[in-house]
C-alpha cells in the first residue's frame, strides 16, 4: 500500500512538473506578443503596444474611479458577451470578478495556433497585426468588424487567439492551459477555444470561452446547438457595447430571448438590447452618461426609437461620461453622448 501511495505521488508530482514547465514554456511567447518583453523579430512591437497599452489602462483607471464613486458592483455569475470582438479590455473593467467569460463574434478562432510554423516574415505579420488592432481599440474604445476582418484574415494571422492572448496578458492575466470547443448543431458547427486564466494580482483562477457565431436570425430553437449551450449556462451577466443594433427588432429574438431570460445583470450602451425588453416592475435600470438618440450606421441595424432612454435621460440629468463608451463619439466626435445603461433583476 505505501509502493502504491508512493508510486501515485510520483506520478503526481511528474504531471504538476509537465504542466508547469508547459505554462513556462508559453508564457515569454505570450509575453513577445504582448509586447511584454522584446522580440529580435520585429523590434518596434513592444514600444508600439506599450504606447496603445498606456492609453487604454489609464482610460481603464478613469472608469474603475468611475464606477467606484458610482457605488457599482458586478456579478460573479458566468458573463456572456454578445458580438465581443476581441475586447477583453472593458469586459473585465465591467465584470472583474467572474469565474468564467463566455464571447463570441464574426472573427475566427484561429485556435490551435502554430507559431513555431511561421517564417520570420509571418511572426512580423503577426505581431503586427495585434499591434494594429490594439492601436485601433486605444483609439476608440470599440473594435469596428472590417478592421478585425483585415487583420484576423491575414493569413499569417489566421484568426483571433493570438490577439486575445496578448491583450489578457496586457491585463496581467496568464494562459495556464488551452483547448478547442464546438458547439454541434444539426446544420453547423460552432468553433471556438477556452483559455484557462490566473491573474496574477487577485490570484483568482477563470476561463475565458470564446466561439465564432453569425446570428442569422432564426438561432436559440431546441436543438439547435446554441439552444442547449447558452440555456446550459444558468444564471448568467450580459455585457455588450458597440453591438450595431442587432438585438433591435425581433429578427434575433429567439436567441436574444435565451440570453435575456436567464440574464441577472447586464451592462450595455443603446446598441445593445432595446431598454424596452427591461420593465421597471422587474428590472432596475440606472443610466451612467447622457442619451439623445441612437446613430444610423451604415449596413447596419436601423436602431428603434427608444421613447424611454429619451425620457430616462430626462430623468437623470447627468453629466457627460468622462471617457468614450460605445458610439456616443460618433455624433459630436466627444464622448458627450456616451451613455451606460446598467440593468438588475429586482429581487424576488
Amino acid at each position: 500500500m505505501k509502493r502504491f501511495a508512493l508510486i501515485l505521488f510520483q506520478f503526481l508530482v511528474l504531471v504538476l512538473f509537465v504542466e508547469c514547465a508547459s505554462i513556462e514554456k508559453k508564457q515569454p511567447l505570450h509575453d513577445v506578443w504582448s509586447g511584454k518583453i522584446s522580440n529580435t523579430i520585429y523590434p518596434d512591437h513592444q514600444m508600439e503596444m506599450e504606447k496603445s497599452w498606456s492609453v487604454m489602462l489609464n482610460r481603464k483607471k478613469q472608469i474603475d474611479d468611475f464606477l467606484i464613486a458610482k457605488n457599482y458592483t458586478s456579478n460573479r455569475k458566468t458573463t456572456v458577451y454578445p458580438f465581443s470582438g476581441i475586447d477583453v479590455l472593458n469586459l473585465f473593467t465591467f465584470f472583474p470578478n467572474s469565474q468564467s467569460y463566455v464571447l463570441f463574434g464574426l472573427e475566427d478562432p484561429g485556435f490551435p495556433f502554430e507559431w513555431e510554423t511561421k517564417n520570420d516574415s509571418e511572426k512580423k505579420i503577426i505581431l503586427k497585426g495585434i499591434e494594429e488592432l490594439s492601436n485601433h481599440l486605444a483609439g476608440r474604445n470599440y473594435f469596428t468588424y472590417r478592421k478585425m476582418k483585415e487583420e484576423t484574415k491575414k493569413p499569417a494571422l489566421s484568426g483571433a487567439y493570438p490577439v486575445f492572448v496578448a491583450f489578457l496578458r496586457q491585463l496581467g492575466k496568464q494562459v495556464t492551459s488551452s483547448k478547442a470547443e464546438t458547439i454541434v448543431g444539426p446544420t453547423e458547427t460552432y468553433k471556438g477555444f477556452t483559455l484557462n486564466l490566473f491573474d496574477e494580482k487577485t490570484k483568482q483562477n477563470q476561463s475565458l470561452t470564446y466561439f465564432k457565431i453569425f446570428l442569422r436570425g432564426k438561432e436559440g430553437q431546441p436543438g439547435d446547438g446554441l439552444y442547449e449551450y447558452f440555456t446550459g449556462l444558468g444564471e448568467i451577466n450580459i455585457f455588450t457595447k458597440s453591438a450595431e443594433y442587432l438585438f433591435h427588432g425581433e429578427k434575433r429574438s429567439l436567441f436574444r430571448n435565451i440570453l435575456l431570460t436567464n440574464a441577472v445583470q447586464i451592462v450595455q450602451d443603446d446598441s445593445g438590447f432595446p431598454i424596452r425588453l427591461f420593465p421597471t416592475d422587474t428590472w432596475d435600470r440606472i443610466l451612467y452618461g447622457r442619451y439623445q438618440k441612437s446613430w444610423n450606421l451604415s449596413g447596419a441595424i436601423e436602431p428603434e426609437y427608444q421613447t424611454e432612454m429619451v425620457q430616462l435621460n430626462a430623468l437623470s440629468q447627468n453629466e457627460p461620461l468622462p471617457f468614450p463608451f460605445g458610439y456616443g463619439v460618433l455624433g459630436s466626435k466627444s464622448q458627450s453622448q456616451s451613455l451606460i445603461l446598467v440593468l438588475r433583476k429586482k429581487i424576488k
